[in-house]
């Protein structure tokens, strides 16, 4: 075909002329920096970033837009970013199949219009009352289209964004190559039987100043077979996204100070400490905290208070999995006082017969050597007397790295203040 053939002449023309201006250097840019003057410059408006670097902060950014599937996004994501898929998960199954048993290019074009829709949607929701001054990052999987498709528009209309080169995927290896770092901490973990407010201890020491590692707040459970959070809604994040809490916090902490950490099983419900962390946290020195029980009794009445009002049929369901290790006599005891709401003789009893020995059990196979530990006997767990605890545990224990051979300051325990602190 005669027409056909001068198409390409003048297709391979152009293309020859691009190229040759791009060796060249010619003033095609519009910097002057040689941009072929027969190709499109859509000029520097998208910036790389990186949220695997140190300096990452994701509060230079007024958006962070996660462009994958909602299902993606909830799996795990960038803190602070907000699900903005470009292709929800039916939408991209469908493309992908098309690309796979059909073709490549039908199956972009049908993503394009899919890409077309969504962002009009993403637009009228998430940017339409925005300024121009608006700070945007965008990230997909892997940095490619999915993201780009997003970027490109933001940043024609004149909003400042910023693009993740590898996307997730970069982020996500960014993640495990810190966590693989966190032996390098030192560790002071806060560890005692259920019911001694270690959490509570946790937040004084926070709330101080300390650098603290939460890791149940983080799991979303309490580390036992009735420690489900129902603030939401009974379920557990991700292990990924277990990571990326982790990851978030340790990430800002100074490595001469120690963490302080609850003395937890390698496993917090469903979720896992990473490797490393529990290597540390094994290492680590220890304080066992011991309160009457009788405070131990309030303490769990009131931080599980959902199972003597709204949730009891659930309780006396979980009961059903302690058969094995207390046998039925002592679970038909237990539902008898559940029915009858005798809640104290119940808490009690479940303590002693149940979680004082899988406590001890648990400790054991840690590793964690309690005899050696550092004993703190607290009255009551109020918070004045919570309080006075953690400014003394930090007076002894928060100080930088001591020099090599040395150990850190040592003091008796401020037993009489802390009692002097309950009392008033």
């Amino acid at each position: 075909d005669r027409h056909a053939d001068a198409r390409r002449a003048r297709a391979l023309t152009v293309r020859a002329k691009g190229d040759g201006d791009g060796r060249s250097g010619g003033g095609g840019g519009r910097d002057g920096s040689g941009y072929p003057e027969y190709f499109l410059d859509m000029g520097p408006r998208i910036r790389k970033t990186f949220p695997d670097e140190p300096d990452f902060d994701t509060n230079d950014w007024d958006v962070i837009c996660d462009v994958r599937s909602p299902s993606e996004w909830r799996e795990d994501h960038i803190p602070g970013s907000i699900s903005t898929p470009v292709l929800d998960d039916e939408q991209r199954a469908r493309v992908g199949t098309v690309y796979k048993q059909e073709s490549p290019f039908l199956a972009k074009k049908i993503g394009a219009s899919l890409v077309a829709q969504n962002l009009s949607r993403i637009m009228d929701e998430h940017f339409l009352h925005r300024e121009k001054d608006t700070k945007v990052l965008v990230y997909c999987w892997r940095g490619g289209e999915r993201s780009l498709s997003l970027a490109h528009v933001l940043s024609r209309i004149g909003f400042t964004v910023g693009f993740v080169p590898g996307g997730y995927k970069r982020y996500r290896a960014g993640v495990l190559e810190f966590l693989r770092t966190m032996d390098g901490f030192r560790y002071h973990l806060i560890a005692g039987k259920t019911g001694c407010a270690k959490g509570k201890m946790l937040e004084q020491l926070k709330a101080q100043g300390a650098q603290v590692l939460d890791l149940e707040l983080m799991a979303q459970h309490r580390g036992s077979v009735l420690g489900e959070d129902p603030e939401s809604q009974f379920e557990q994040p991700s292990q990924k996204m277990f990571d990326t809490r982790l990851w978030e916090v340790a990430r800002h902490f100074d490595r001469s100070r120690p963490i302080f950490v609850e003395g937890e099983s390698s496993m917090i419900g469903r979720v896992q400490i990473p490797k490393n962390t529990w290597k540390g946290m094994r290492a680590g020195t220890v304080t066992l905290l011991e309160v009457p029980m009788a405070s131990r009794v309030r303490w769990i009445r009131a931080g599980y208070e959902h199972f003597e009002t709204t949730e009891t049929d659930r309780l006396v369901q979980k009961l059903q999995k302690l058969i094995p290790k207390v046998g039925h006599k002592k679970v038909n005891e237990w539902e008898r006082w559940v029915e009858e709401k005798k809640w104290d003789e119940f808490v009690e009893d479940i303590l002693i017969n149940h979680y004082d020995t899988a406590y001890a059990l648990a400790a054991a196979r840690s590793g964690r050597d309690d005899d050696a530990a550092e004993f703190l006997m607290l009255p009551d767990t109020e918070d004045e007397t919570y309080a006075a605890a953690a400014a003394e545990l930090i007076r002894k224990w928060d100080v930088a790295r001591p020099p090599r051979g040395e150990k850190p300051e040592t003091a008796e325990p401020a037993e009489a203040e802390i009692a002097n602190a309950a009392s008033s």
